[in-house]
């Protein structure tokens, strides 16, 4: 049976690269260097333009390209590249620009280039974008590209720049995956934000967002297939202005607005989506209890907060995380039957109550080290218990620590050992009294009835006496 020219093509493919991988083993011609364990190469931005250099790294499956500058277009000569990719025939985990100065028409002209390479991630890092885009249209099927990553980038202002995105044809609204971070990005607009139709995860950290352009990042249309969403540390102050804002997403499981000040917000009052399963609300300055929150949230962080006094009913809520709040006790924090995990590490609880912990019936994992416990005899016991019990004590025994009595300040909880007058101090204390005063009375009595047996005696005698007379 004769083998096709695809059958004879492949063939090829794969003896040319069993051939490059046996002739380069680290480095040849240029900067690139290839390690075959783990299938990575890495090379300056230079060597884009370097077929030798690139050569050895025909197999590999994950490539970064580390300083260098591509501003001029006509610098743009990525023939050969591409022909070691498409030779290779390889999926590629990741494609990674480091500290590099590039053009903006770069990446059109790179995405044309690898347009047949499945690529999971193209990612940019420390990366200066100078100029306009105003060329290298991309073809009208997308290109193989999963993810998009840009952290801290710089660039021209987005606005009045839809045109610009428009040019990449179907790719943007097919995109899965787009990270912007650390980018100093104050605002998407919303003809660039409508692009992203079948957008599932989109990460926004660390920028310099403000209240008063969130209707226009999350306008009406934008992002529909929206599921997880990060606004970490992006400069936001009111919480009720972002929950409206927000709350249309339907889809939307996983949303993190921590450390993000929402200290000054005035009203909490919103209704989030029933999709939403996971909010992160950390260091956020957050100091009232009665916010709204997700009716079927299954995992919640308040940590790092101002919270004294908690009181919620989440009845899907699975894990609740408390750590260095400013809760005093654990007493009605709340209904959450299905609670698994619960953190409350670093609050001021001087008294934690056994009893307290057991009424989450499916707890499965506590974490309350850095709290300045009250050792008594009856929660040493009951801690040493539930640290030998199947429930997970996290943290245990080295950031359990007493606070007081100051003759356990400093000593771990599980090297305390109370002596039978410490623990039945008071009942030892009455018994003795008791003991003491009994022996008081029977001394009294017994003088008493000495005495009257001597007066009987005396007044006996005296009687004979006289008789006698």
């Amino acid at each position: 049976m004769k083998s096709g020219p695809q059958t004879e093509n492949m063939k090829t493919k794969i003896y040319y690269s069993l051939f490059l991988t046996l002739l380069f083993a680290q480095k040849v011609h240029g900067d690139c260097l290839y390690d075959k364990y783990v299938r990575h190469c890495s090379c300056s931005l230079l060597e884009l333009n370097n077929i030798m250099s690139l050569l050895p790294c025909a197999v590999a499956t994950s490539f970064e390209f580390n300083g260098g500058t591509f501003i001029n277009t006509e610098d743009f000569s990525l023939i050969d590249t591409k022909l070691v990719w498409e030779i290779a025939g390889v999926s590629l985990t990741k494609i990674s620009f480091v500290n590099v100065v590039l053009s903006e028409d770069f990446l059109a002209a790179f995405i044309s280039v690898i347009f047949q390479v499945p690529v999971d991630l193209l990612s940019f890092e420390n990366t200066t974008f100078v100029g306009q885009s105003v060329g290298f249209n991309l073809m009208e099927s997308p290109p193989h590209i999963l993810a998009l990553q840009f952290i801290n980038v710089s660039s021209n202002p987005l606005i009045q720049r839809d045109t610009a995105f428009y040019r990449f044809g179907n790719w943007m609204s097919i995109l899965k995956n787009l990270t912007v971070k650390e980018s100093l990005l104050r605002g998407v607009p919303c003809d660039i934000a409508l692009l992203f139709q079948f957008l599932s995860t989109l990460d926004l950290s660390d920028n310099l967002f403000s209240d008063h352009n969130v209707s226009s990042m999350f306008c009406n249309g934008a992002y529909p297939n929206l599921q997880t969403l990060k606004l970490r540390s992006s400069n936001f102050s009111n919480y009720e202005t972002l929950c409206q804002a927000l709350s249309r997403y339907d889809q939307l499981r996983y949303l993190d607005l921590s450390l993000n000040d929402f200290s000054k917000s005035s009203n909490y009052l919103c209704e989030w989506q029933p999709s939403l399963s996971h909010l992160n609300l950390s260091n956020t300055g957050l100091e009232q209890e009665s916010i709204s929150l997700p009716p079927n949230c299954e995992v919640l962080d308040l940590s790092y907060n101002k919270i004294e006094f908690l009181n919620i009913s989440l009845p899907n809520l699975r894990e609740l995380y408390l750590s260095f709040t400013r809760l005093s006790t654990l007493s009605s924090i709340g209904h959450m039957p299905l609670l698994n995990i619960l953190a409350v590490d670093g609050n001021p609880i001087k008294v934690l109550q056994v009893s307290q912990i057991q009424t989450f019936k499916n707890l499965r994992s506590f974490k309350g080290d850095n709290i300045p416990y009250t050792c008594s005899c009856s929660f040493i016991k009951e801690m040493k218990a539930i640290s030998m019990s199947n429930l997970t004590v996290q943290g245990w025994p080295d950031g359990y620590v007493c606070d007081s009595p100051e003759t356990f300040n400093g000593k771990l909880i599980n090297d305390v050992n109370h002596s039978m007058f410490d623990c039945h101090r008071q009942l030892l204390t009455g018994v003795i009294c008791a003991v003491i005063l009994i022996l008081c009375v029977s001394v009294v009595i017994c003088f008493v009835k000495i005495c009257r047996s001597n007066k009987t005696r005396s007044h006996c005698m005296d009687s004979g006496n006289s008789n006698s007379v």
